[in-house]
């Protein structure tokens, strides 16, 4: 990512200020590597909006979180998704921490 970027967090349109989380590594040619991700829980059906904005261009992906009924037979699939995702996040966190002692 260039010297300027940043990140723009929206929930439900609304920019969100709390919760985020960003980590930037520097790599060996001078690059640097760029995360941010959000810990936040919903009760009701949520839609977020991640921006990269710098001068060399900007992008967004966004996801629509779906609440269903705790009674709902899929929760146990949820769990377990959530579970992996969470996992992931974390191996991600020792790689880059990693990367960050060797460099």
């Amino acid at each position: 990512g260039p010297d300027d970027s940043y990140f723009v967090w929206k929930k439900n349109g609304q920019k969100m200020k709390a919760c985020i989380t960003e980590q930037s590594h520097m790599l060996f040619d001078g690059r640097v590597h760029v995360l941010s991700w959000v810990k936040d829980s919903v009760s009701e059906n949520t839609e977020y909006k991640c921006s990269f904005i710098s001068k060399v261009g900007n992008t967004t992906s966004e996801v629509r979180i779906t609440v269903q009924d705790k009674d709902s037979a899929g929760q146990d699939g949820w769990t377990k998704e959530f579970d992996t995702w969470r996992s992931a996040i974390s191996e991600h966190d020792k790689m880059m921490q990693n990367w960050r002692k060797t460099w």
